[in-house]
């Protein structure tokens, strides 16, 4: 592994000063609690294309640090180098998963696009048991199992059943799915790369606007925000998008993946209780089955974490 990091990232020189692995997780935290409101944001713009949505607030991360390199004098342009691979997996990472974020909220009920866009912790979670020398024990697999039932009752446990997918909802549930996929795919690749450092994620950012920007005019029609869509756009560019990249990216590098992980499981409870507080949604059967199975497949999946035992067969797997 050491050595495919190091050929990933070619010439970047690697950090010194490591911070510690709890300040790390600490930063990283606040990830956990601001994804919790990037959905009940989103709902209150419903109007403005996705496309248009991503270019309009992937560029604030951009434009937020840009007055702090201009302030220290950093060599702005120097920051553009980094290898072809890095560039790829930092920015379409991000850019898919909001693509697909936004697409499934438009398609099916919010709690349901929560639900299955936040499952991506599970499959992190087989992920980093199957490829960095752990073995998949029973209780990762019985785990992983519960989540991807909970996702299976939110499907087939529609008001319509699976009949109403001739509304095309079946696509958005597809979306929700592959967005899960996606950032599992992103965060396990960051994790591996402490010799980027973490404001790339603005670079990234602004190339995913740049993209979004271009395939725009091709597949929507253009929205003037209203006040409401400016406020939302703001919220999401600064919160979703800007402080929970940022802190997600430096705990991934610096803190204690597998703790950070866990904590990831109370977000899409938090974003449900959200949506339903605010009346974006409304709690059924199906979704209260749906939050059991899920939250508590991947506690379930992450018993390494809560217990000695568990701990210590982790430990010498």
């Amino acid at each position: 592994m050491a050595d495919q990091v190091a050929t990933l990232a070619g010439p970047l020189p690697p950090q010194t000063g490591r911070p510690s692995p709890l300040r790390g997780t600490l930063v990283g935290a606040i990830a956990v609690v601001v994804w919790a409101t990037g959905g009940p944001v989103i709902t209150f713009a419903p109007g403005i294309p996705p496309f248009q949505l991503i270019a309009m607030t992937f560029v604030v991360f951009f434009l937020t640090l840009l007055p702090v390199w201009l302030v220290r004098g950093e060599n702005i342009a120097a920051k553009f180098a980094m290898p072809a691979k890095v560039w790829i997996v930092g920015t379409l990472g991000p850019w898919g998963y909001t693509v697909f974020f936004f697409h499934s909220y438009q398609l099916i009920p919010p709690v349901h696009a929560s639900l299955i866009l936040m499952s991506w912790p599970i499959v992190l979670l087989l992920a980093n048991a199957a490829f960095r020398g752990r073995r998949i024990r029973w209780w990762h697999a019985l785990g992983a199992a519960a989540g991807f039932l909970g996702a299976a009752v939110l499907v087939v446990g529609r008001n319509d059943g699976i009949a109403g997918f001739a509304d095309g909802s079946l696509w958005g549930y597809l979306m929700a799915a592959a967005g899960a996929l996606t950032f599992c795919a992103y965060s396990f690749a960051r994790s591996s790369w402490p010799q980027v450092p973490t404001d790339a994620g603005a670079l990234f950012c602004l190339a995913g606007a740049g993209l979004a920007a271009a395939i725009h005019p091709f597949v929507e029609e253009t929205v003037m925000p209203d006040a409401t869509g400016w406020a939302v756009i703001a919220c999401f560019g600064l919160l979703s998008v800007t402080l929970s990249l940022y802190t997600w990216d430096y705990g991934m590098k610096y803190g204690q993946v597998r703790a950070l992980v866990s904590l990831t499981y109370l977000t899409p409870l938090m974003t449900a209780f959200i949506l339903i507080a605010i009346g974006a949604d409304q709690l059924t059967a199906a979704v209260a089955a749906a939050c059991v199975l899920i939250v508590g497949g991947a506690f379930l999946g992450s018993k390494d974490l809560f217990t000695r035992a568990g701990r210590a067969a982790a430990e010498t797997s």
